[in-house]
Formats: C-alpha cells, sequence, structure tokens
C-alpha cells in the first residue's frame, strides 16, 4: 500500500482544477444567458482509472487508488430528438407561412374580398354594365346613351386587364423573392460546410476524432443556428459523424457532405413557370415542406387544369389566372352574341349559314393594337373592338327605330341574371357573372384561411419543441447558480484537503525529525 509522498497534493490539485474549470464554464453560461442560440455547456469528468497492465511485475494498485479526478473536456448539453422534431415542424410552418403570404396577395387583387360594396372590382364592374344598359333601355336610338353603354364596357375590361397585371405583378416579385431565398440558402449551406472543415481541422479534433466531450462548442452553435434557419426552407436530416462534423440531405438529397456542399439554380419558362434544381445533376429538388416548396407550389400551382410535370395540383397564381382568363371568355361570348347586326330593314342580318350575325363589341388586341375576334380571349388580351371604337358608341345600337325588339334588355339579363356555363379546364361553374366571382374570390379565401390555420397549427406545435428545446439546452439562470454554489464548495473542500495534507507533512519533517535528534 505504498504510497508517494505528495500523491494526496496531486489528487487534491486535480479536484481545484477540476472546479476551477467548471466555475470557468459556469461563468460562461451565465454570461451567454441572452445569447441567440447559445447551448449550455458542462465539464466532463471521470475519475481517473488505475491499472498496473504494463507493469512487468504484478502489483496491488490499492496505494495508487483515490488518484483524483480528469476532466475529459466541455460538451453542450443538447437532445438531438427535439432538434429534429423542432425543424420537421418548423418546415412545414414555413410552407405553409409563404404558401398563405403568395395568396394574401392574390386575395388583393379583387377588391370584393375586403369590401363586396368596392365599386373598383369585378362585381362592381357588372353593376355598371347593368345600371349603364338599363339606363340605355329607357333612350335606346340616342348615342349618348349608348356611349355610356360602352364606358361600362370599357370599364369592365379595365378592370379585368388590372386583375391580370396585378397578378402578373405578384407573380414576377414572388418569382424574385425566390431567387433571393436560393441565394440565402446556398450561402446558408456553404457558411454549415466551411464550418464542418473548421470542426474536422480543429487540433482536439485531429488529436482524438472520436472525443466526443469536446468540440469547438461555439462554431457547433452557429452551425445550428444555421441548421434552423436551412429548415425552414426545405425538409432536412442531418447526419452526426464522430468528428463533429454533419452530412445534411434536404429532400432527400445529399447536399453537405463535411465541407462540400451542392447548391440550387432557378430558371424560368416562357410561360413563367418556375423550376428550382440541384446545380450538380440539373434535377428538380424534391421537398414535402419548407418555404422553397410553398413559392414552387403557388408560382406554378395551377389546380385541376395541372396539364405538365411542371403545373402543381395546389391552387395558386396560374388557376386564378385562369379564372380570370374564363370570365374574360364568357363576357365575351355574351357581349359578342346579343346584339344583332342590321338588314337595313330593321330585322337582324343573317349570314350564308342561315345564322344570325352578331356585333362584335369585344375583341383580343393583338401585339400591334389592332383586335381580332377569332384570337383566343384572356384576360391580358381583352379590348373594345376595332368595329365598336371605328363606328363610334352608336355602334351598339340595332335600330333607331324605337318599336324594335329590346336586344339590349337581353344582354342586361345575360349578363346579370341569367345563369351561364363557366368552363375552365373541365372545371365547370354555373350561374351568374358575379356569382362567378364570388366563387373565385371564396375559393382564395378559403385558401388563405386553411393554409394560415396550418401555418398557425405547425407555428404553435413548433414552439413547443423550442420551448422544451430550450429547457434542455438553454441556460435556466437558478440552475447555474446552484452548480456555481456547488462547485465553489467543491473548490473550498479540495483547498482545505491541501491545507491538511501541509499540516501532516509538516508534522512528519519538522516535529518528528526534531523529536528525534
Amino acid at each position: 500500500m505504498l504510497r508517494s509522498t505528495f500523491f494526496g497534493f496531486e489528487a487534491a490539485k486535480t479536484a481545484v482544477f477540476a472546479n476551477q474549470k467548471s466555475l470557468d464554464i459556469v461563468g460562461n453560461n451565465l454570461a451567454n444567458t441572452e445569447t441567440k442560440g447559445y447551448t449550455r455547456q458542462r465539464v466532463e469528468r471521470a475519475s481517473i482509472y488505475t491499472t498496473t497492465y504494463s507493469s512487468r511485475i504484478a502489483s496491488s494498485t490499492i496505494g495508487q487508488a483515490g488518484r483524483g479526478v480528469e476532466t475529459l473536456g466541455v460538451s453542450q448539453i443538447r437532445d438531438d430528438f427535439l432538434d429534429k422534431c423542432y425543424r420537421d415542424e418548423y418546415s412545414l410552418a414555413s410552407y405553409y407561412g409563404k404558401s398563405s403570404d403568395i395568396l394574401n396577395d392574390v386575395l388583393n387583387v379583387f377588391p370584393e374580398a375586403m369590401d363586396i360594396t368596392d365599386s373598383s372590382g369585378f362585381i362592381g364592374g357588372i353593376n355598371k354594365l347593368y345600371e349603364s344598359i338599363n339606363k340605355y333601355i329607357q333612350e335606346p336610338t340616342l348615342d349618348s346613351e349608348a356611349n355610356i353603354v360602352k364606358s361600362a364596357f370599357l370599364n369592365m375590361v379595365q378592370v379585368i386587364q388590372r386583375a391580370d397585371q396585378q397578378l402578373t405583378t405578384v407573380a414576377e416579385r414572388q418569382t424574385m423573392d425566390l431567387g433571393t431565398t436560393i441565394d440565402r440558402v446556398n450561402e446558408v449551406m456553404n457558411q454549415i460546410a466551411h464550418i464542418n472543415k473548421i470542426i474536422a481541422g480543429d487540433a482536439t479534433v485531429v488529436t482524438d476524432p472520436s472525443n466526443e466531450h469536446f468540440r469547438p462548442n461555439e462554431l457547433l452553435d452557429r452551425r445550428n443556428l444555421l441548421l434552423d434557419e436551412l429548415a425552414g426552407y426545405g425538409n432536412i436530416n442531418v447526419i452526426s459523424q464522430a468528428d463533429g462534423t454533419v452530412d445534411v440531405e434536404m429532400g432527400g438529397k445529399l447536399v453537405i457532405n463535411q465541407g462540400e456542399c451542392d447548391a440550387l439554380t432557378m430558371s424560368k419558362d416562357q410561360k413563367g413557370y418556375v423550376d428550382v434544381d440541384w446545380r450538380s445533376s440539373g434535377k428538380s429538388v424534391s421537398l414535402t415542406s419548407g418555404s422553397l416548396l410553398g413559392y414552387i407550389n403557388v408560382l406554378n400551382g395551377r389546380g385541376n387544369n395541372a396539364q405538365s410535370n411542371k403545373e402543381t395540383p395546389v391552387q395558386g397564381i396560374p388557376y386564378y389566372r385562369d379564372r380570370i382568363n374564363t370570365f374574360a371568355a364568357a363576357l365575351v361570348k355574351v357581349a359578342n352574341t346579343s346584339i344583332p347586326e342590321n338588314d337595313g330593314n330593321g330585322n337582324p342580318k343573317v349570314g350564308a349559314d342561315g345564322k344570325i350575325e352578331y356585333k362584335i363589341l369585344l375583341s383580343a388586341k393583338k401585339g400591334d393594337g389592332t383586335t381580332d375576334s377569332s384570337l383566343p380571349i384572356t384576360a391580358g388580351n381583352i379590348a373594345i373592338s376595332d368595329e365598336w371604337n371605328l363606328n363610334g358608341p352608336g355602334y351598339f345600337i340595332f335600330s333607331r327605330a324605337e318599336n324594335v325588339e329590346n336586344y339590349a334588355q337581353k344582354l342586361s339579363a345575360r349578363l346579370t341574371g341569367e345563369s351561364n356555363t363557366f368552363t375552365s379546364y373541365g372545371e365547370s361553374f354555373q350561374g351568374n357573372f358575379s356569382d362567378y366571382i364570388i366563387d373565385v374570390v371564396g375559393k382564395v379565401g378559403t385558401d388563405v384561411s386553411f393554409n394560415e390555420g396550418r401555418r398557425d397549427a405547425a407555428a404553435t406545435v413548433s414552439d413547443d419543441f423550442l420551448s422544451q428545446r430550450e429547457a434542455v439546452s438553454g441556460v435556466q439562470q437558478d440552475e447555474e447558480t446552484a452548480d456555481m454554489l456547488k462547485y465553489q464548495r467543491s473548490y473550498q473542500a479540495a483547498a482545505r484537503i491541501m491545507t491538511v495534507m501541509d499540516e501532516l507533512l509538516e508534522t512528519l519533517i519538522n516535529k518528528i525529525g526534531i523529536a528525534g535528534r
């Protein structure tokens, strides 16, 4: 059971050093209580192990027992499971949040959504048509009254064109925002890969890559913040490596491999559909959540009208553009099949095919500014026909004779009272023009409400996981204060042991030595 003379001092010294470092870490925790992304740290300890395995002569280790405490390193207190749960829910909340933001912009295209009595929207335009035609009916032979009708049609055309332009503006702005977001995603992935390189090259890691108790903790905090941000853009899976680096999968694809990372690119075709691809493979991203998916789904969302792999089944900007195009085409069909041409005898003019020939009130505007009624009508090209503009307001009048059948009254009924069939790529709606717009606005509002509800639900769950993670990883002042007192007393106890050992040696060396003389 032999021991060295200063054996007790060495054991106490290790306790002093360990508790001193523990107090340093407690102080560091308290100093970073409000630091964003900071993870609580602690000193990892182990009792110093004594063995005679390498000795040539077998001996008892009892004399070497109690050599003190060994400091293994400074680790972080984190829960990888809570990290994953939080990032998954945060990614989901980001998807619904971005979808609702864009759809809110779509909703703002329709003034009726805010105020059903707003006269500047579609329903207001239909009401103006109804009022102008009914006023015209009272004096159906006057150019002045016919001019009021033309002005109402021009207003309706401008409402439709403005809605189309606003949808285009929304799509262009959100596409630009998507490009900016992609740049940020690439920057985040590059930063994570760069931090991986620094961690892998850290001297302590290089010396002992398997030492899980010591890593560049401040770099880990920075990387965790970046991983949280990356999760908001798309669903990710983080795979921890033994040397402290991480591999990251996004949408099931490995995009960060230690110090290397992939990048995203964006393209836009002639129809305005956006495509987000991986630079390395050229393949489209395949995400299940995240704001990137929100952008893609709403910008390319054509609902049940989807006809290609670039179009998504979400009711997004292309879907609501289709609905407005359908409205425009139906309006042109009604307007251009209501007022017959006059054969000169006060009767509707009949063509060679035996069918009545109607006046072309509305038409499609071409690139050169002229109109062509044979072209497909869209919300972007609908216009007052050249025939109506060239012949003046009186072109609307079927006959100057007051005893002629009132076709204008029939037009008024078809616009506001009668039920029409609105067909858009297989999707059909039965009702008048106002009913149709109310249905469109109702669908946008329902889509916004659904996405906002899912966003709030996912955000609540992610906030709950964040709170749980903070309870584990965040600095708790009461707990740190208790640890500080614990380490302080342990430090004092170790110092007291050294004092006792000093007194024992003084007795042994000085007093016994003097008594022996």
